[in-house]
């Protein structure tokens, strides 16, 4: 008796089992954001054939679906203007009713440690300028939040953890400051509710974020791989050797902890939300790439593009930020960048290789080279870093008429013994904050660069030196923690530049 009871109790189990209920992924709940005007996608699990149902609460959103064989299902729905809030209804064997749905501009805020870096900062010396005021003003219910908890897999995951919150000021303070100054900025000037999902992590390199097929099958970063599984093999010998030797092993170091595997974190952080609809993605990160900058002019657009594909929207905005001037020095140390003779440097390479990538359809550089720290990697001024983003969003994605850019360099003219820069957003005009612009330099046919002398005319730039007699090439602001002085009329800064394309010490690095 006591054998068939069980024998039923097990039987009940199993075919319980075969009817899930209809599940959602995280980032589908109560509080989120939808994108306005368009076909939003709607997805979860469900059993194999289950008819799956969802309605919003507005007009036209009905829309219904089958799971397929691996109980996985998605729904495009109709999505009205900006607005809210509404709720969603979802119907399989069970329902799920989502409240206080908001519906606007979606966009996604990803990078390294300056796009993780919180609103309350991370120290008391790494804190956000004005944050704390910023914090205390921060219940704005029409901006909605959701940060993307770290990890790494080996494989693509289907899910994240997560939730979506209201913008309060609890629940702003540990949310990305570059993310909350850029969405406030899109929030007050368009009016629209705005969803800001934060997917970033300190320390990373971009081959991280990169989908492991777009690194494998390009012959200029597949070796990436093999650096890390040579890298990583020595680390798990000298552990071994330190095992037998009865000594302590060695730590896990950049280059080979699991975070600097290519594509683990875009396994763990990104593939699970590239269903979703999203109006862009803004990105600051760099400083963990800056050895290898110039594979970075390969890296940063191949990563890009395989975001905008697996988005499914080749024609994404991608705005990102160009690296802040930055140094290290100790205390009562001199700082050498600018003031010694110019040299090169990897940040400015890697600088360079953003510049390039800036030139890509639909992407878009902030330039922070004026509002870096020195001996801060992680400086306060976060606001005009969101805002200077946010200023390339206006431009192309809201239809403002304005300026979203500072001066970017356009070519260059050999006048006699000076040479004239030209460049870009710049057509009401070039200005210095320094009497003399300083942070040039100029070289002749030996590649000897000098600080040189520079004046504005118009919106270009004259240089010359009284060193060079026959001069080939410019550089501006070309080191880690350079002189600057150079905006257009709007106060937007002129990014770093050069005007030749000499091999550098970055070249050739993996």
């Amino acid at each position: 008796m006591k054998k068939s009871i069980l024998t039923i109790t097990v039987t009940l189990i199993s075919i319980s089992s075969l009817f899930a209920d209809v599940r959602l992924p995280a980032i589908i709940g109560d509080n989120m954001a939808l994108q306005q005007k368009t076909n939003a996608c709607v997805w979860g699990w469900a059993d194999p054939g289950e008819a799956i149902s969802i309605k919003g609460s507005w007009q036209w959103s009905a829309s219904n679906t089958t799971a397929d064989d691996d109980g996985k299902w998605k729904i495009n729905i109709k999505t009205p203007k900006a607005g809210g809030p509404h709720k969603l209804t979802i119907k399989g064997k069970n329902t799920i009713k989502l409240k206080n749905i908001i519906v606007g501009e979606v966009w996604l805020c990803s990078g390294q440690s300056n796009m993780a870096m919180p609103m309350e900062g991370f120290t008391e010396k790494q804190s956000i300028h004005g944050g704390s005021e910023d914090i205390k003003n921060a219940t704005k219910k029409s901006i909605r939040l959701f940060t993307v908890k770290m990890a790494t897999s080996e494989t693509p995951q289907d899910d994240i953890k997560g939730s979506w919150v209201e913008c309060t000021p609890e629940t702003v303070k540990s949310f990305s400051a570059v993310g909350y100054y850029f969405g406030r900025k899109i929030h007050q000037e368009t009016k629209n509710p705005v969803g800001l999902i934060c997917s970033a992590w300190g320390g990373t390199m971009a081959q991280a974020w990169t989908r492991i097929d777009f690194i494998k099958y390009d012959d200029n970063l597949s070796p990436m791989i093999d650096l890390y599984n040579t890298k990583l093999q020595e680390w798990e010998k000298a552990c071994t050797d330190a095992e037998k030797e009865q000594k302590t092993k060695p730590n896990r170091t950049f280059g080979i902890r699991p975070q600097d595997k290519s594509a683990s974190i875009y396994n763990a952080m990104i593939a699970p939300i590239t269903n979703m609809t999203i109006c862009g993605t803004i990105w600051y990160q760099g400083e963990s790439n800056a050895n290898a900058a110039y594979l970075y002019r390969v890296l940063f657009p191949t990563m890009i593009k395989n975001w905008r594909c697996d988005f499914n929207n080749y024609q994404m905005p991608f705005y990102f930020v160009q690296l802040a001037n930055y140094t290290t020095h100790k205390p009562g140390e001199e700082i050498k960048s600018y003031r010694g003779e110019p040299r090169d440097n990897a940040w400015a390479e890697l600088r360079e290789a953003q510049l390039m990538t800036c030139f890509m359809k639909n992407n878009g550089m902030a330039v922070a080279i004026d509002i870096g720290e020195t001996n801060n990697i992680h400086p306060g001024n976060k606001k005009d870093v969101g805002e200077r983003l946010a200023l390339w969003a206006l431009a192309k994605d809201y239809g403002q008429k304005s300026e979203c850019s500072g001066p970017l360099y356009a070519g260059y003219r050999i006048e006699g013994n000076e040479i004239r820069v030209l460049f870009s957003h710049a057509e009401n005009g070039l200005m210095s904050k320094e009497d003399t612009p300083k942070g040039f330099a100029i070289a002749g046919e030996d590649r000897k660069f000098v600080w040189a002398d520079a004046k504005i005319d118009g919106s270009t730039v004259l240089v010359s030196s009284d060193q060079i007699e026959s001069p080939v090439s410019v550089r501006y602001a070309w080191d880690i923690d350079p002189e600057t002085c150079l905006y257009n009329k709007e106060n937007l800064p002129a990014s770093p530049f050069r005007t030749d394309n000499w091999n550098s010490i970055t070249f050739g690095a993996k």
